[in-house]
């Protein structure tokens, strides 16, 4: 669903945890005359803990908490990979007419992958796809409890971590804000 994943894989060759979205520390890019914080070190330290414990860690998922975060695939979320691939193969083939055609069309069968969304918006450029992403976030941000990732579990995770685009006058406005209230 979204780029960075993870998954811990045991020696035993199985799945321990898996299907997140998440970066190993917290990483600040910068756009203009913005910057968007993403991630935390919550996976980082779990992923730490259970290098040192293995299957003894308290964030080794169990069978039926693994099968709990996995989400099942449904018709449309095929039809959705489908239609995605065809949309790279008509971007490798420098047909851009079919290939936004089907990115639209993917994009419009699972509207919660970021990844069909993304490759999607940059097919049309990098300052469109950026600007999209910022708009995203932002309505998330503002008009659900939805995060850019599911939350992860872990202790010390700050879950809407994803979402807070920056600008460089956002401490001042954030600040008239504060005393507006008052």
């Amino acid at each position: 669903m979204n780029v960075p994943s993870a998954a811990w894989i045991d020696e035993d060759g199985r799945i321990v945890r898996s299907n997140e979205g998440v970066y190993p520390a917290e990483t600040v890019i910068g756009f203009g005359l913005g910057k968007v914080r993403m991630g935390d070190n919550s996976f980082a330290d779990a992923t730490r803990d259970w290098i040192e414990r293995g299957a003894d860690s308290e964030h080794v998922w169990s069978s039926s908490e693994l099968a709990e975060r996995l989400k099942p695939v449904d018709d449309d979320k095929l039809l959705a990979e489908a239609t995605f691939k065809l949309a790279l193969h008509f971007e490798a083939t420098d047909d851009s007419e079919r290939a936004q055609k089907h990115f639209t069309k993917a994009q419009e069968l699972a509207p919660d992958n970021w990844n069909y969304q993304r490759q999607g918006w940059n097919h049309k450029g990098t300052a469109y796809a950026a600007f999209k992403v910022l708009k995203k976030t932002s309505n998330l941000r503002k008009n659900t409890d939805k995060s850019f990732y599911d939350p992860t579990g872990l202790p010390g995770e700050n879950h809407r971590r994803f979402t807070e685009p920056e600008m460089l006058w956002t401490p001042a406005v954030n600040r008239v804000k504060q005393l507006l209230r008052r």
